[in-house]
């Protein structure tokens, strides 16, 4: 029996999204606990990697290849967005008493349009052209928010680095595309930090 979400059963599938919502709520948890004074005075990485969006970008895109088709891709990225800020959020109102309205909006918004880059992304594992410049986008944005908010972090770096090799392994597969997919990575992430794009979307939104 066939499931319209892809090619294993049903059962399967509800399973999956069910481990990708518990992973959301676990990560939410484990973000909201670490973004305080005692932890990231202690330990300031945490704070560096939980408070930026690499991680979450890093996430979602390991969700989406591994997904059997861009709606389950879609699918499976929104419902870790949406129980992982669920649970973050929840939390600090409840037993912070603090509403980050600017924050809920921010990231309400990034949920809407989380499936639609899931879908996208999904396409990233193919050999085409397109697949290549796909496959390049969330490198480009882990260099990025490097380069932009924490060029001085050896750690941050060493994380981030960590991630773009696990992004080449899971999503790129193939040797040969490598290279292609690194050159285009490389171009695009001069060219917005050339034009000072990216300077403005770090910069604003990490501080709303």
């Amino acid at each position: 029996m066939q499931c319209k979400f892809g090619k294993i059963k049903p059962t399967m599938q509800y399973r999956s999204i069910l481990f990708t919502v518990t992973i959301g709520i676990i990560l939410g948890l484990v973000a909201k606990l670490v973004d305080v004074p005692q932890i990231t005075g202690t330990l300031p990485i945490l704070d560096d990697i939980f408070g930026r969006f690499g991680v979450w970008i890093f996430i979602a895109t390991l969700l989406s290849v591994f997904s059997n088709t861009p709606v389950y891709a879609a699918i499976r990225v929104f419902s870790f967005f949406i129980s992982m800020l669920l649970t973050y959020y929840a939390y600090t109102i409840l037993f912070l008493g603090f509403f980050p309205k600017s924050q809920i909006i921010l990231w309400s918004f990034i949920s809407i349009f989380s499936p639609i880059c899931a879908a996208a992304m999904w396409y990233a594992k193919g050999n085409k052209g397109i697949a290549n410049i796909l496959a390049a986008a969330p490198i480009v944005a882990l260099c990025t928010e490097w380069y932009i908010t924490g060029r001085e972090n050896i750690l941050l770096l060493t994380f981030y680095i960590c991630m773009i090799v696990c992004l080449l392994i899971c999503v790129i597969k193939k040797a040969k595309r490598c290279l292609p997919v690194l050159l285009i990575a490389a171009v695009i992430t001069l060219l917005l930090i050339r034009v000072g794009w990216m300077d403005l979307i770090y910069g604003g939104l990490l501080n709303i």
